[in-house]
């Protein structure tokens, strides 16, 4: 969306393809995210959006012990620009800038009906993608940008190849098997819970909270609580992690709760196949009982909670989340971090976790994408709209080695940190509880900063080397 938006906003013609229905695309499956300074900047001053309309800004930080007790709270500096946000609020309010009615949608808006594949034809100047929808279609264009997720069908056929004599379930293994999927050791399940005015919930969230009344944020506008990390640590041999947010001026709460597993699954709902919940699958209300439970049963192996029974805020929040609103979904990354992101033609692009998909340890999986999105569009529009060189030098001159590096960096940085996260040795387990409640809060904020510095490289790269943010402006 970020990439149709900057395409929008530069004049550059695009068509959106789309496997999942009209209905789905913005389907709120629960999941959160947070934006850092690069991806503010993007949106904010490139773009020229109101952030505040769904971003929270960060004003402070608190740490939980495994009964819930505050071990510590932290303000955030106030220049900090970053913030969380919900996916499918984050997700309307670019689907309504990018196409405001239904009647702007037709015939650039495609659902249900996802890329099979594609081809490259060269000319002798420059060349076109001709990509075929599983319903036969075919569409025509210059570019080719794969924004389309970790199970991305266009990296499948860039990596992997397509061979038109055989079905996609042949051609998807061939692809696994030349581009394997790393599962990185554990399982995340996320969700998102409505805050009643005056409920048991809010009563217990607000104790995390350092103000107890909302605050203007500094842009004025809506009001919202003070934002919290939320850490649980349970016994060493069973670590769990909690990590949470409020949106929507504070009446939802979104959550992730990681744990290590050595199957990437445990639900017998989870087939793999929603890639709106990144591969994931809701529970049913049967595994939400089996999987969150706070009797304390030693016998019931299969619960995350490792022995927690006395967690108020943890255990309503579960209580308060409809099943159908709790994702399953394995952590995977993948095998081969060197492979390219563009094409040999350089015609065909992988963006976002198409081309570097991560665990969200580090919270940069939605920052990068953003990047990538500005920054790939951007290029193109000033092949399309100065003539001053082609499609295919647009890709060239966004697939950097240095962004290659700068981004391999992170991934495994993130992999890293998943793995302390959810380690079951005991020197781990320490380091992260004492590290979480005794580690200046300018460090944890400087550990985020840094983490994003890929992304910052990468825009002034884009403003130094290609075109200036004034320029920008005046193509828009």
């Amino acid at each position: 969306m970020v990439t149709a938006l900057a395409l929008k906003k530069y004049g550059v013609p695009f068509v959106i393809i789309e496997r999942a229905t009209r209905s789905k695309i913005c389907s709120n499956a629960g999941s959160g995210f947070e934006l850092a300074a690069t991806a503010v900047e993007i949106l904010e001053n490139r773009l020229g959006l109101d952030v505040t309309k769904f971003m929270s800004r960060y004003q402070g930080m608190a740490v939980l012990d495994n009964n819930g007790e505050v071990a510590r709270h932290s303000r955030i500096p106030d220049d900090f620009t970053g913030g969380s946000v919900n996916r499918a609020e984050m997700q309307n309010y670019l689907l309504e800038q990018i196409l405001p009615s239904s009647k702007d949608e037709e015939r650039i808006l495609l659902c249900g009906s996802g890329l099979e594949t594609y081809r490259e034809e060269l000319g002798a100047d420059t060349g076109s993608v001709i990509a075929t929808l599983s319903s036969g279609e075919e569409i025509s264009g210059c570019a080719l940008l794969g924004c389309d997720g970790i199970h991305s069908r266009v990296r499948a056929v860039l990596h992997g190849g397509y061979d038109t004599t055989q079905d996609w379930s042949t051609n998807i293994k061939r692809a696994h098997a030349k581009d394997p999927m790393h599962y990185c050791g554990a399982i995340i399940y996320w969700g998102k819970t409505r805050v009643a005015k005056g409920s048991f919930l809010e009563q217990e969230f607000t104790k995390t909270q350092m103000a107890k009344e909302p605050k203007m944020n500094k842009n004025g506008g809506s009001t919202h609580y003070c934002t919290s990390f939320l850490f649980t640590i349970t016994e060493p041999m069973v670590p769990v992690s909690l990590f949470m947010v409020p949106s929507h001026n504070g009446t939802v709460l979104n959550w992730a709760i990681t744990v290590s597993s050595k199957r990437p699954t445990r639900s017998k709902n989870n087939d793999g196949k929603d890639l709106t919940r990144r591969g994931g699958g809701p529970l049913t209300k049967e595994e939400k009982n089996r999987l969150f439970d706070f009797s304390g049963n030693k016998k019931n192996r299969e619960s995350i909670l490792g022995g927690i029974t006395n967690f108020p805020l943890l255990e309503e929040l579960i209580k308060e989340t409809p099943a159908n609103d709790i994702t399953e979904a394995g952590l995977h990354d993948r095998e081969n971090l060197d492979l390219p992101y563009s094409s040999e033609n350089n015609l065909v692009a992988i963006l976002g976790d198409a081309a570097h998909p991560q665990t969200p340890m580090t919270q940069q999986g939605v920052n990068m994408a953003i990047a990538d999105a500005y920054i790939y569009a951007t290029n193109l529009a000033v092949a399309l709209k100065k003539n001053s060189k082609s499609a295919q030098d647009a890709i060239l001159d966004s697939s950097t080695e240095h962004r290659h590096k700068g981004v391999k960096v992170i991934v495994k940085l993130a992999r890293n940190v998943c793995n302390v996260l959810v380690s079951q040795r005991r020197f781990w387990y320490w380091f992260f509880y004492l590290f979480t409640r005794y580690a200046p809060a300018k460090y944890l904020m400087n550990q985020m900063e840094q983490a994003d510095d890929p992304n910052k490289d990468f825009l002034k790269h884009l403003d130094e080397n290609v075109c200036s943010p004034e320029e920008q402006k005046s193509m828009q």
